[in-house]
């Protein structure tokens, strides 16, 4: 395998999340910092904290556990994807049933009037969303990337819809049905639709069809539960504290001022671009390397990690240097009153690329199960983007969480890299990611001189050639298939 093929499976499976956020960013972001004031951006961010935390929670890194059990040849793949998905459902029926009936407490911690319905439709669409996990893992193990990519966009077209129906159509053409204090609500209950229909077209899907079990494996069957936990528990941990990592911020914010907990979720919807582009290389860079890995690690190809870095590299620093330099532009997608929280998107970007290069750095401890030490590494990183949040919000407000978040997973990715260097060593291009990270910061400098559209778009014309000259024997041998060495 090639960093064609990775290249290849980056750019269509991660097309769903990419036009996905897209379309949701375009359409939503602008739509809701207006119709929603502050205050309500504020609450939507932290009930959004929650949504995403029991996901990480019950989902158990489950779709994880795919990848490794069932790519490999060692155990059945149907058995695998049976068996993890029966975990899910059992984890979620314990969970969310008993928070629906308790949910008028649950809603009392909460400062708001329609608390109660806000917890219940967080709660079904967490459960929606959690059940879709291991579907959605199926589907990638099949390299089914179109059905993937359906799947996906009818839930974010659905969501626009839903919002744009109850939000404009609604108040504008049938006032009277329109409850003006419901905002939130309205924008909580598409979510919790679209994410229903997501999961039945999922459904349907795996009763049409299902994964091709292995006859000559079926004496294996599945991994056993012991094995299973072992591997996904440390897994868990990264995913719920990472969770943390990103969205403690805003939620401490909101304790100190709702408006600054706006603010600093604007910032971060704008960052999204960036977001866009990690999250593609994730969905199609992690059952690549379990693929690529084969059965024995000692005999893998490793050039192909640190291609792919260098591949990371090369579009992340690109892509956050135009985000910079299109800002004059970009900024106008959300609302004016929210825009005060710009200051701080450098240094949410720089958090978003760090991720994306933790995210390659991690492969090591999931290919090797050493994934305890992922844990270890992922609560280390919580001690700076939660305690920055928590000790230095009042004083500092939203420049807190994001100098933690950019602490927290620069320090991850330093922990990492010495993983890697001791259990699945790679000859990681560091030094060039680097120069990549100095070259788009000085065209950003560069770029405050004017906001003129000539000279930023002329410095990013300048920066994509000089990447592209500096890299260009290596972009030829890797993507081009020709004999002429690295750089």
């Amino acid at each position: 395998m090639s960093l064609k093929k990775l290249s290849g499976e980056t750019l269509v499976y991660g097309l769903s999340s990419v036009m996905g956020r897209m379309l949701n960013f375009v359409l939503v972001t602008p739509f809701i910092t207006r119709v929603l004031d502050e205050g309500e951006n504020g609450e939507v961010g932290n009930l959004m904290f929650w949504v995403a935390f029991l996901i990480a929670l019950l989902v158990f890194r489950m779709d994880t556990a795919v990848f490794r059990f069932a790519s490999r040849g060692d155990y059945d793949p149907a058995a695998v994807v049976r068996r993890c998905q029966r975990l899910v459902l059992g984890f979620t029926l314990v969970v969310i049933v008993p928070l629906l009936l308790f949910s008028d407490r649950i809603a009392g911690l909460l400062n708001a009037v329609y608390a109660t319905t806000y917890v219940r439709l967080v709660l079904i669409t967490v459960a929606f969303d959690v059940l879709s996990a291991v579907p959605l893992a199926r589907l990638r193990l099949q390299q089914r990337a179109w059905f993937f990519l359906t799947v996906n966009l009818s839930n974010v077209v659905l969501n626009i819809l839903l919002i744009y129906g109850l939000l404009f159509y609604l108040p504008e053409y049938l006032p009277d049905y329109f409850n003006p204090g419901f905002g939130v609500g309205y924008y909580l209950l598409a979510l919790a639709v679209a994410a229903g229909l997501r999961y039945v077209m999922l459904v349907v899907d795996g009763l049409l069809r299902p994964v091709p079990g292995e006859e000559s494996k079926t004496e294996l069957g599945g991994p056993a539960l012991g094995k299973l936990f072992s591997y996904t528990l440390p897994l868990t941990v990264v995913s719920v504290a990472g969770i943390a990592n990103g969205l403690v911020g805003p939620t401490v914010l909101i304790g100190y001022d709702a408006d600054q907990a706006g603010y600093f979720r604007a910032a971060l919807s704008m960052a999204v671009f960036l977001n866009l582009f990690v999250t593609a290389y994730q969905y199609a860079a992690e059952p690549f390397f379990f693929r690529q890995s084969g059965s024995d690690l000692a005999t893998a190809d490793r050039t192909i990690y640190a291609d792919a870095m260098r591949a990371y590299g090369l579009v992340g620093t690109l892509a956050s240097a135009g985000i910079l330099l299109g800002l004059p532009w970009l900024q106008y997608f959300i609302g004016a009153d929210v825009r005060p929280g710009l200051v701080v998107l450098p240094l949410l970007l720089a958090a978003n690329f760090l991720f994306g290069l933790y995210s390659n750095l991690s492969i090591a401890y999931k290919l090797t199960d050493q994934t305890f030490l992922g844990g270890v590494i992922a609560l280390v990183g919580s001690i700076f983007a939660v305690g920055g949040p928590l000790l230095f919000t009042a004083t500092y407000g939203i420049w807190a969480p994001a100098v933690g978040m950019v602490a927290c997973f620069l320090v991850m990715c330093g922990l990492a890299y010495l993983v890697s260097r001791r259990h699945f060593p790679v000859d990681y291009p560091l030094g060039r990611i680097l120069l990549y990270v100095g070259l788009a910061s000085g065209a950003c400098l560069l770029g405050n001189v004017s906001d003129h559209l000539l000279w930023r778009a002329t410095l990013l014309i300048l920066l994509t050639a000089a990447f592209a000259l500096l890299e260009r024997k290596w972009l030829i041998r890797t993507f081009g298939g020709g004999a002429a060495g690295a750089a």
